[in-house]
């Protein structure tokens, strides 16, 4: 990485306070885990659908997010929210990005309960993948309209690539991988690109990509 490329990173992360605060909380539920015991953070905050709908217990679909299965799960996923999230969150603000984060999150979740009680199972599921697949689909939605700026760009294009490849394979061919999370999370974040970029004109160029 070229000095240029590496203030721009450096500055990035400086000014992603939402995201690192996501990082911070996302490691310290993860450690309290291990010192209160997986079985009880799983019991007490899991996304579980008998649970809220038969105990009224809502609060899971929120809860969900925080809580990981297992240090590859939550290591996979603070990369690809550091990888991505601080570069849209300089381009949205902090306050539209927070909103999305934790829009997506719970729309992955409702999604997964909604598939689970069509098709009936009963999940158990975790992670914040599906927050963070709406922070990807709020990226894609400004790559699709700002394509143009890429034809020229070999490097930028081979980067997007390795990253596009980590994400897919972290989010939808690792094992256990809640697929209907992801999807829900990641349609939410297009619907809100979609009215961002698109019908509020929103055209900046976005810091680390662009």
């Amino acid at each position: 990485m070229n000095n240029r490329g590496s203030d721009i990173f450096t500055n990035l992360i400086g000014n992603a306070f939402v995201t690192l605060f996501l990082v911070g909380l996302n490691v310290l539920v993860f450690l309290f885990g291990i010192i209160i015991g997986e079985e009880v953070i799983y019991n007490k905050g899991a996304m579980v659908t008998y649970k809220v709908l038969m105990d009224g217990e809502f609060y899971r679909i929120f809860t969900a997010i925080f809580i990981h299965a297992g240090i590859e799960h939550l290591v996979n996923n603070m990369l690809m929210l550091i990888s991505v999230g601080a570069i849209v969150e300089q381009y949205t603000g902090h306050g539209f990005y927070i909103i999305m984060y934790l829009i997506s999150g719970i729309a992955g979740n409702l999604l997964s309960m909604a598939y689970e009680i069509r098709h009936n199972l009963n999940w158990v599921s975790v992670g914040a993948s599906g927050a963070i697949m709406g922070v990807v689909g709020f990226l894609v939605i400004w790559l699709v309209v700002n394509r143009r700026m890429f034809k020229k760009n070999k490097n930028l294009i081979i980067r997007l690539g390795l990253l596009g490849l980590f994400i897919v394979q972290a989010c939808f061919f690792q094992a256990g991988a809640n697929t209907q999370a992801h999807l829900g999370g990641l349609l939410t974040g297009v619907v809100l690109g979609i009215i961002n970029i698109v019908l509020f004109k929103n055209r900046k160029n976005m810091e680390g990509i662009a």
